[in-house]
């Protein structure tokens, strides 16, 4: 013959309903609070998406490294 299996109690065994609704709570608080924190700013998303954009269909509208080098060396004669 088998022993019966051992009950587990759930995990929130002992712990008042006003409690559990305040710990439940306080973690929204907390995952808000880092969303808030490490999300990328609207306009900066925007920005980055339109830099994109335009270096793509026009392709970049910077200097490239050689003619920075030049320009450099001309400002030094």
């Amino acid at each position: 013959m088998c022993a019966p299996a051992p009950v587990t109690p759930p995990a929130n065994a002992g712990i008042p309903q006003e409690q559990m609704e305040q710990i439940w709570e306080a973690l929204e608080y907390m995952k808000e609070y880092d969303m808030l924190q490490n999300r990328t700013e609207p306009d900066d998303a925007i920005n980055s998406a339109l830099d994109n954009f335009w270096e793509d269909k026009d392709g970049s509208n910077g200097s490239t490294e050689s003619e920075e080098l030049l320009q450099l060396s001309s400002d030094g004669d």
